[in-house]
């Protein structure tokens, strides 16, 4: 690889936004300036780090190494410095939760972290898994940065006691080369499209400076509120508690809540092999869920405004609900009451009648105007023939019941709508024959 090349690499490696420990990230580049020749570098891998994301199968528990630096795609660079590649952990992992003979996942963690690139959506793919199998996470050296961002995500997080774990945050670091460059006889140039003038800032400038501190920062609320929902704990907590960007030894990441519990892998395993660990992906965290999940409402509007959302829909959901019950119970209740009342005073014809009055939208107060005249069909069956044109007095007679009437509804069916004339209601009267 010729010099020009190798600044390319180191360019492209350098300004990525990195969750990892500054040791990780020294080691990182040195590597990628080839201050470590790839001989070296893989002698100085462990086999297992090498292994990195290779599933091992274990009285029914599959353990996953994540182990060194973290990148999202498996490379040349990640064989030569024995680091774990995104990509092949998620594949790993979807398939040990998919396989029937899988009954429980350990990610075995020794990593100071690595390119913040995929490890949101990976630490999402396994807290999304918790409620199909049990998965701890078990760090054996270092869980940081992006390391410790998937650890969180397990259901239960078991630490050596001699492990750290933290250094949360993002960070991006670079290398000036120009003046050397320009030593050398190289003169570089750049032209950058003039609608485009925040295509590339100098972070060495003002603008350019708080612009990547922007992005740093708004990375890092990601990471913060990946690990407060995985672990249970508020945004403020993860912020004023985990560490700010430094790493603890096992011990005191228990005492703040950042893991669970000091062991062994052996123990791990053997716990979960036999049936133990959490049986459900919420199990291990439910007691801390309960004590440490109460928050204001301004403090929900923030942090989870579609969880608010959703609760204010299913409150005013269930509110109304109720009320429709209750109002539908008082019509019901209301309008048995006046056909009683009706079918007492007129007989049961006409009570009859009267329900069926009601189903068309006359309400309480307008059928009791009505109740005497429903009765008069029957008395006066057997009387002589009417007058030819008897409909204007019956209906002048009614009209007036009807306007004396107080128009509160308690009917069940639709109320007629506003401007509906008496005229409308004794039509449907007439259309029922009484």
């Amino acid at each position: 690889m010729s010099v020009r090349q190798c600044d390319r690499v180191i360019s492209a490696v350098t300004r990525q936004p990195w969750a990892i420990t500054p040791d990780g990230l020294e080691l990182v580049l040195g590597i990628a300036q080839r201050q470590l020749s790839d001989h070296e570098a893989v002698l100085a891998a462990p086999t297992q780090r090498r292994e990195s994301g290779k599933v091992q199968m274990r009285d029914g528990v599959a353990i996953i190494p994540v182990m060194g630096p973290i990148f999202p795609h498996a490379n040349l660079f990640t064989e030569v410095s024995g680091a774990t590649s995104i990509e092949t952990l998620a594949l790993r992992f979807g398939e040990a939760i998919d396989a029937r003979d899988v009954k429980a996942i350990v990610l075995h963690i020794d990593s100071p972290g690595g390119q913040a690139t995929g490890v949101h959506e990976f630490a999402g793919q396994i807290f999304a898994a918790r409620d199909s199998k049990p998965i701890t996470a078990y760090v054996s050296g270092v869980a940081g940065s992006a390391a410790y961002w998937i650890a969180s995500a397990a259901s239960k997080i078991v630490a050596d006691e001699t492990a750290l774990l933290g250094s949360i945050g993002v960070v991006a670091a670079w290398s000036d080369n120009k003046k050397a460059r320009e030593t050398a006889g190289f003169t570089d140039y750049e032209v950058v499209s003039s609608q485009s003038p925040n295509k590339h800032l100098d972070p060495q400038s003002h603008e350019g400076r708080a612009a990547m501190q922007r992005l740093l920062d708004e990375k890092a609320d990601i990471f913060i509120a990946d690990v407060a929902r995985n672990r249970g704990k508020r945004v403020a907590t993860v912020t004023e508690q985990f560490g700010q960007g430094g790493v603890m030894h096992a011990a005191q990441a228990v005492k703040v809540g950042m893991a669970d519990e000091i062991g062994s892998l052996e123990a791990v395993i053997a716990a979960l092999s036999s049936g133990g660990g959490p049986k459900t992906g919420r199990a291990g965290t439910s007691a801390r869920i309960n004590k440490e999940m109460t928050m204001t409402r301004e403090e929900l509007a923030q942090n989870h405004p579609e969880l608010l959302a959703q609760i204010q829909a299913e409150t005013r959901a269930e509110t109304e609900n109720t009320l429709s019950a209750q109002h539908q119970t008082d019509l019901e209740a209301a309008n048995t009451n006046w056909t009683a009342c009706v079918s007492a005073v007129a007989g049961e014809t006409v009570a009859t009648a009267a329900a069926e009055l009601v189903k068309t939208g006359v309400n309480a107060a307008q059928l009791a105007a009505l109740a005497p005249m429903l009765a008069q069909p029957a008395a006066t069956a057997a009387a002589p023939a009417a007058p030819a044109n008897p409909d204007s007095d019956s209906r002048a007679a009614i009209l007036a019941s009807l306007r004396g009437a107080t128009p509160a509804p308690v009917a069940t069916a639709p109320q007629p709508r506003q401007g509906d004339s008496v005229q409308a209601t004794i039509d449907r009267i007439a259309a029922i024959g009484v």
